[in-house]
């Protein structure tokens, strides 16, 4: 029997029923994968494109989307409370996903074995299958049968119909690979908006790269303690907790969190930020949830990091993606996240302000790299000193008087996309000073930092 603290990976044999012959998958999924997200993989491998109503049927509970459900009619148990692990599935128990109540399209899954996690192993993942899913709307098995024979059939009355509705189309067709990659892109499909161009650095959307094999071994003891101290992870897993657990719909004007939802999701923080700020007697309340910038970092992460999808007008969901991810050890949900501010969002979004020309020059997060690997451990470094000469061999500015109104900006640039970002992955530890800005009024300004143990450990796995 496998221990119930050991994470749990279940592999499932999915058959279309009724069809002859067979038409199948086999996959591994995460225990902690939600029924919902279950769907979402379902539609996936099996070639489905999730136009109509689902539900699962097991042990004579019928559990499917509560948000297509709004009266109650269908019964439905909502399915994004209930994961496999809670629904303590047995191997060798078949249970019944149906797709299309119109077609009927019913479909067996039987848990073959259920195993410990391996450790770098990504799921979902297709292991295996045979033949082509029959097309969207085709009639159900009846329809299936009479499209193929038409289809198949130059003299049928209806073979040019047919062709010119959906094409050439081979029964046989499977492929284990495209499946894989097309599981490995859902958050980038169902996420991809315009309002998201914003979050993303300019390029290509690669993959976000996966660290050296081995790396998580050079954590000492007191790096990994380190790890396990850090907000920004725990505050992940609130956040994702959330969006699995409530239904919560991106704004109509940037696809936002809506306010009530920004604040029941910071109120589970590990330090909660606060919401609005007093400066003398005027206050000053949160309009958006882009001005808490720790709920919003934590959004994006999740967003560019395809750990997450929603939009304008669409519900912000977890992805298969944001399943494995709650899943993992603390240490790879930390690499992961820093790899993904690295190698895939735009930093000017944690600058509140106009950058002098608009835009990163290229190279530059790779700059920042080389120049902090460049320093000593745990040695203090001046900050203003250092965000000069990075933005002096960015080509950002020439020299200047140390209280240029350009230079001032520059380096309030650095210090809000380089010192607090890196000091929320534990990759650097700062050294503030209280600074008057206007009258009586005073903020935290980054005087010196260092780079921590753990910082250069991570800054190493990035293949920059």
């Amino acid at each position: 029997m496998v221990s119930s603290d050991v994470p749990l990976a279940y592999q499932i044999r999915v058959s279309l029923d009724r069809i002859r012959p067979p038409i199948w998958r086999r996959i591994v999924v995460p225990g902690g994968t939600t029924l919902a997200t279950l769907h979402e993989v379902l539609q996936i491998v099996m070639g489905w494109e999730d136009y109509h109503l689902h539900q699962f049927t097991i042990a004579g509970k019928r559990y499917g989307d509560r948000e297509h459900d709004v009266e109650g009619e269908l019964g439905f148990i909502d399915e994004r409370r209930h994961t496999l692990q809670q629904l303590s599935l047995a191997e060798r128990v078949p249970f019944a996903y149906e797709y299309d109540f119109g077609d009927g399209w019913e479909h067996t899954l039987v848990v073959e074995k259920i195993v410990p996690s391996e450790e770098g192993s990504r799921y979902p993942v297709c292991l295996a299958g045979k033949r082509a899913c029959p097309p969207e709307d085709v009639g159900g098995v009846w329809g299936y049968e009479a499209y193929l024979e038409a289809l198949q059939d130059p003299s049928h009355p209806d073979h040019e119909d047919l062709l010119a509705w959906r094409g050439e189309f081979d029964p046989e067709a499977f492929s284990v690979q495209a499946v894989n990659a097309a599981l490995r892109g859902a958050g980038r499909r169902r996420r991809r908006t315009a309002e998201d161009d914003d979050w993303v650095s300019d390029g290509p959307l690669l993959p976000i790269p996966r660290p050296p094999d081995g790396w998580a071994r050079r954590l000492t003891p007191e790096l990994s303690e380190a790890v396990e101290a850090l907000p920004l992870p725990r505050d992940m897993l609130a956040f994702l907790a959330y969006l699995r657990d409530s239904r919560v719909t991106g704004t109509q004007s940037t696809g936002n969190l809506p306010l009530q939802a920004a604040r029941e999701i910071a109120s589970r923080f590990v330090d909660p930020p606060p919401f609005g700020m007093t400066i003398g007697d005027r206050s000053y309340p949160v309009r958006s949830a882009q001005d808490v910038w720790p709920l919003y970092f934590v959004h994006v992460l999740a967003s560019v990091g395809e750990l997450a999808s929603g939009g304008r007008g669409r519900r912000w969901r977890l992805t298969p993606a944001g399943e494995e991810f709650m899943q993992a050890a603390p240490p790879m949900q930390l690499q992961f996240l820093l790899a993904t501010w690295w190698t895939r969002v735009n930093w000017l979004l944690a600058v509140p302000f106009n950058f002098p020309g608009s835009a990163l020059p290229p190279g530059f997060e790779a700059l920042t790299w080389r120049s902090l690997l460049d320093l000593p451990d745990g040695e203090p470094v001046p900050f203003e000193a250092f965000a000069d000469r990075l933005v002096s061999a960015a080509g950002l500015a020439g020299p200047g008087r140390d209280r240029d109104p350009e230079k001032d900006l520059l380096r309030s640039a650095v210090e809000r996309m380089v010192m607090r970002p890196l000091a929320a992955f534990g990759v650097l530890r700062l050294e503030k000073r209280t600074v008057v800005v206007i009258g009586e009024v005073t903020v935290q300004r980054v005087h010196a930092f260092r780079l921590s143990p753990l910082g250069r450990v991570l800054l190493e796995t990035l293949p920059v």
